[in-house]
């Protein structure tokens, strides 16, 4: 049987206007902005334990990704987190909803959004009375699919228990010096440690962090753990990674460069140079501007109606080629108002 909302079962739930942030406190959600995954597998949230009918390719208020959730006659879609979290402490759970009936709550309340199209921030505070607290989202029985973005549960971290291991870390943007690392958050995790080969090198705030400083042509081990102020999780499973070998000689100049101007910014593409294995070093008017791993880069901050000069060089462990022909790019002019 179809089920719909009843008001007298939302006694007490309510659409909340924004409450200011703990600035000085971490965001206690992991991937609460749903861009982390494993791999290119969106399909599976990662950090969350959801019901069938939930992804990670919904429409997004911020970034590239939102929840999409979409509810049978008998699956809310519903997504939960359990977070450590401090007794006695005051908590505030956010988060951008739109689409049809959406809920987020938590184990003392909820606040919930009517179908919409527009995004809709919802807040709801609560003072921990356990050692951790357990967060959800989700829509309602067999009604339309909804979108959820930027989670944030604000307050401090735990100081009884300590986080679980964060998922990954998966390397990315590999070059003969340096290794992008991500890994999906551990809830409550208030920053994480990244090991190399056993050692201790550095804490990271975030979900991703650029080790450079290695050797060409060489393999390296690293780890992660979470951690907040009752203490570290457990390492990750290593990864291995292998730096780009060295290179004899510096790479050719790239060709073809091309650029797309918009109001603020210039998206610029080139022919790929082979032996750039370090990536490409972005120029603007004479200074670098920029890096890409790969043959395209967009260059923001720009002002409208403005004319651009850019030249882009290939990168290796050998040096920097010279400086590609440069392209000139207006940027749109804005119609006065």
């Amino acid at each position: 049987m179809r089920r719909f909302p009843v008001i007298a079962a939302l006694a007490g739930a309510a659409l909340i206007g924004p409450v200011p942030a703990h600035a000085a406190e971490p965001n206690l959600v992991a991937n609460g902005s749903f861009e982390q995954a494993r791999y290119s597998d969106h399909a599976t949230v990662g950090g969350w334990s959801c019901e069938p009918g939930t992804s990670q390719f919904g429409p997004a208020h911020t970034g590239a990704r939102s929840l999409s959730g979409t509810p049978t006659e008998s699956s809310q879609a519903r997504c939960t987190q359990t977070v450590p979290v401090q007794p006695g402490a005051t908590y505030t759970l956010t988060a951008w909803v739109r689409g049809g009936y959406a809920f987020l709550g938590h184990d003392q309340g909820m606040a919930w959004a009517p179908p919409g199209t527009g995004w809709t921030q919802l807040s709801t505070s609560f003072t921990a009375t356990g050692d951790t607290a357990r967060i959800y989202l989700h829509g309602w029985y067999a009604q339309a699919p909804y979108q959820a973005d930027d989670v944030v549960l604000s307050g401090p971290d735990s100081a009884v228990r300590a986080p679980v291991a964060p998922e990954g870390p998966i390397p990315d943007e590999t070059t003969s010096h340096s290794v992008r690392l991500s890994w999906i958050g551990s809830p409550g995790a208030g920053s994480y440690r990244i090991y190399r080969d056993g050692t201790l090198l550095r804490t990271a705030s975030g979900t991703s962090e650029v080790v450079d400083g290695l050797v060409p042509g060489t393999g390296y081990e690293f780890r992660i753990s979470a951690v907040n102020r009752a203490g570290q999780s457990a390492l990750t499973a290593p990864v291995s990674v292998n730096t780009a070998a060295a290179q004899a000689q510096a790479p050719p100049p790239t060709r073809m460069l091309v650029a797309t101007p918009h109001a603020y910014d210039v998206w610029l593409a080139w022919e790929a140079v082979q032996p750039a294995t370090d990536g490409y070093r972005i120029y603007r008017d004479g200074q670098p501007v920029g890096w890409s791993y790969g043959p395209a880069f967009t260059a923001t901050g720009l002002r409208p109606g403005t004319s651009y000069t850019f030249e882009v060089t290939a990168l290796n462990s050998a040096g920097e080629s010279v400086r590609s022909a440069p392209v000139r790019a207006m940027t749109w002019q804005l119609p006065l108002t």
